[in-house]
């Protein structure tokens, strides 16, 4: 159960939503619902990065609320983090 994932029961519930070649680790991926997390209180953005199993080298971007922030970042709870990868370009 999710709240087993914090002592007293507490956790951050997160969106995420992953762009371009992130998406491949989650095959079932809805990019209009995205991922639904949780998380214990006081997680960071690495942390939750981590816990997808998303390779740090590949982040680029990480949005919080529409906001750009760093992988430090700690998260509150009822937040949409966007997760983007470097972009390519020719």
């Amino acid at each position: 159960s999710p709240a087993a994932l914090a002592p007293g029961g507490s956790v951050v519930a997160l969106t995420v939503f992953l762009s371009s070649s992130l998406r491949r680790f989650f095959p079932d991926y809805d990019p209009h619902q995205g991922l639904a997390v949780v998380m214990p209180p006081g997680a960071k953005v690495v942390d939750l990065c981590e816990r997808l199993g998303l390779p740090l080298n590949e982040i680029k971007l990480v949005m919080v609320d529409g906001l750009k922030q760093g992988l430090e970042k700690s998260l509150q709870g009822d937040e949409r983090v966007g997760i983007f990868p470097p972009i390519g370009g020719g």
